[in-house]
């Protein structure tokens, strides 16, 4: 498909009158320059039929009546336009990109955002790069208005030179896979899977001999490419990750199939590239307690402060009740917090000042949901990914204001990213999760003590097999790091693909995720109303904060068989992986006793008194006894432990005195002047006058 069209434009005050610029379009087009020259505005502003008609497409010479309106039709790129190339440094100025689209729909796509793009490669360049398309303008004649559109590719400087110094100035390859339009905030992407081959040279861009205009375009289509139904996912360890009591590990994850025989020509997948954009939430209060769910409604958006004269609701995140400061030798008691909405930093109460401290002050509150009804509702509930993203929608509506990625209003979210996150994830590369849980004895729930783990070794590019899914559906989440709620949709998915396609986990990001209990708290009644004091009231609440990735969107995949790497361009719209907002992994029950709970528990009591009354001296006999065994048993050990250390020193004693006398004796036989005693001498010289004697 060629489409080969002569513009003229006026270019320059006093000293251009008149360039002829010759343009070739085949397939979809974009126009490239950061900053377009004059050349490039006014072809800019060039009718997108002005331009197509009197050219040809596919041999044939353009005909409005080739592209009648089609409810069912999709957009496809009639051209891709190369503008004013040149080898010529000083000329390559006017260089740029344009993409030509059939809209048989007739629908008004999204003009004014930055998510229309284009996935396109150069020259030799394995890899594909997404580029913006600057809407230039579209078709106004009567029966076929919008049924065209005329982009430009936005290239910075870096992008546009990197272009120029790649391609072969005698063969100039673009390899289109895909567009992306956005229709009333939906991307789609749209194949292409064209490439465009240009040759020669716009008439005044080529050489300086040259007197007509030679440039032409080949375009051939070509089928390695994929095309992928992305579905995300996500996974938190039952744990924190030691950080404090309320934050977690979150792993995002996406899946998707990829056809077995594009897996036997290729090799198995080994690389994923990627781009999304991340952004943090601003706090989410989640509360089950209707009341002030209600009440703190018509606050939303609001700067509340420390205000709380038209606002009797109050939560805090995390909240302790502990000594926050010292006056002298006295200590003062108040909440330290995690989070805190509408709570006063100060306040009086009967006994003292009690005097808050918090980590993060709530206001304005833009995100607030309701539980359900019910105690301990909120310890239990789970903020969905469809709630988070239909309240994302319907408060953009109402805040209004700055957008995000176009499309999200800025206050609901504390941080987003300068840019896009852009990765190329080889399956050797590993993830690790920390798992920080309470030990299960019961003196480990007493003092609180925990026990870190971690999940080691997970693997970026992950294939799904049939010895995956066990019979515990939650072993199953675990083994495969995915959430429970996810199960269903994901075993359904394995199951309808399998036969013919090998599913993929690709897992690209680790994340905190907060969840903090929350306190809600009223003011006191009485006296304690008139000085200030509130008091808590249950903790059937949490603040929740996470981070999303936007248009996450998959541009290529590397396969590899027999050492041969092959990069193939994926089409796929891009998704937003809002994760599930989970309950904390800390929760405090507000569940009390029913009346016959109590009356039995008193009975119980009652009967214990009666019976400590009746059988007192024989427990307390039967207790000390109990209570002395270990000490008797001590008491004997000890005592025996002497007897052997005595025993053992005596033998000693006896075993040294033997030695010396033995000693002694052999010395005397060979030094007696020395070792002889006087008795000893007087007995031998005794014994010496008895020999004579006889």
């Amino acid at each position: 498909m060629t489409l080969r069209n002569i513009t003229k434009q006026v270019i320059a005050f006093l000293l251009v009158l008149f360039v002829c610029i010759g343009v070739v379009m085949g397939g979809q087009g974009f126009l490239s320059a950061s900053a377009a020259s004059g050349i490039q505005a006014a072809f800019e502003e060039r009718n997108v039929l002005d331009d197509l008609t009197g050219g040809t497409v596919g041999g044939k010479k353009f005909s409005l009546a080739d592209y009648p309106h089609n409810s069912e039709g999709k957009p496809q790129i009639v051209s891709f336009t190369e503008f004013c190339y040149s080898y010529y440094a000083e000329k390559q100025g006017d260089f740029g990109l344009y993409v030509y689209v059939c809209n048989p729909q007739d629908i008004a796509f999204d003009t004014q955002t930055s998510r229309n793009q284009i996935q396109l490669t150069y020259g030799s360049k394995a890899s594909y790069a997404k580029y913006s398309l600057i809407f230039c303008n579209y078709s106004t004649q009567a029966g076929y208005e919008g049924r065209f559109f005329k982009f430009r590719v936005q290239l910075t400087e870096s992008e546009k030179e990197d272009i120029l110094q790649t391609v072969k100035p005698d063969a100039r390859v673009y390899k289109v896979s895909g567009v992306e339009l956005s229709y009333k905030g939906q991307v789609t992407d749209y194949p292409c899977a064209q490439s465009y081959t240009y040759t020669g040279f716009a008439q005044g861009y080529g050489s300086e001999l040259a007197t007509s205009d030679t440039l032409s375009c080949r375009v051939n289509g070509f089928e390695k490419y994929l095309t992928l139904d992305v579905h995300s996912t996500y996974y938190r360890p039952e744990g924190t990750n030691g950080k404090n009591d309320y934050t977690q590990d979150s792993l995002h994850s996406v899946y998707f199939a990829i056809p077995r025989s594009v897996v036997s020509e290729y090799g198995k997948m080994t690389a994923v590239h990627a781009t999304w954009l991340d952004a943090t939430l601003a706090p989410v209060l989640v509360t089950g307690n209707k009341e002030a769910y209600d009440a703190i409604l018509p606050y939303l958006g609001q700067n509340v402060g420390t205000n709380t004269e038209g606002l009797k609701h109050a939560y805090a995140g995390s909240a302790n009740y502990t000594v926050t400061s010292w006056a002298g030798s006295t200590a003062l008691y108040g909440w330290d917090c995690a989070y805190t909405f509408n709570l006063p930093s100060s306040w009086s109460k009967l006994g003292g000042t009690v005097v808050n401290k918090t980590a993060r002050e709530v206001s304005p509150l833009y995100w607030l949901a309701y539980a359900g009804e019910g105690t301990d509702r909120a310890d239990e509930y789970v903020l969905s990914s469809e709630e988070i993203e239909a309240k994302l929608k319907e408060y953009t509506q109402k805040y209004g204001g700055e957008l995000v990625n176009d499309r999200y209003c800025r206050v609901l979210f504390d941080t987003v990213a300068d840019s896009f996150t852009e990765v190329n994830i080889r399956a050797d590369e590993e993830y690790s999760l920390t798992n920080e849980v309470l030990g299960s004895s019961w003196w480990d729930k007493l003092w609180g003590i925990t026990y870190p783990s971690t999940f080691d070794g997970i693997k970026a590019i992950y294939e799904v097999t049939d010895a995956d899914f066990k019979s515990d559906e939650k072993a199953t989440c675990d083994g495969l790091f995915i959430a429970a709620q996810d199960y269903a949709e994901f075993k359904e998915f394995y199951n309808a693909k399998k036969a013919e396609n090998i599913v993929y986990l690709f897992r690209y990001q680790v994340t905190d995720f907060i969840s903090s209990e929350a306190t809600h708290f009223v003011p006191e009644s009485g006296l304690g109303e008139k000085i200030g004091a509130w008091n808590s009231e249950d903790t059937n609440a949490y603040f929740m904060q996470e981070t999303v990735n936007l248009d996450f969107d998959i541009i290529d995949v590397t396969c590899t068989k027999d050492n041969v790497e092959t990069v193939l361009p994926v089409v796929s719209s891009p998704i937003d992986n809002i994760p599930d907002g989970t309950p904390p992994v800390h929760t405090t029950s507000d569940k009390s006793l029913s009346w016959w709970q109590i009356l039995l528990a008193v009975l119980a009591l009652i009967l214990v008194v009666i019976l400590l009354f009746k059988f007192a001296p024989v427990l307390v006999f039967a207790v000390g006894k109990v209570i002395a065994l270990p000490f008797k048993a001590i008491g004997a050990a000890s005592k025996k432990a002497k007897e052997r250390r005595k025993e053992k020193k005596q033998a000693k004693a006896r075993e040294k005195e033997e030695q010396e006398e033995r000693y002694r004796q052999v010395m005397a036989e060979d030094y007696p002047v020395d070792f002889l005693s006087d008795d000893e001498w007087d007995y031998i010289e005794a014994m010496s006058h008895w020999e004579d004697d006889e």
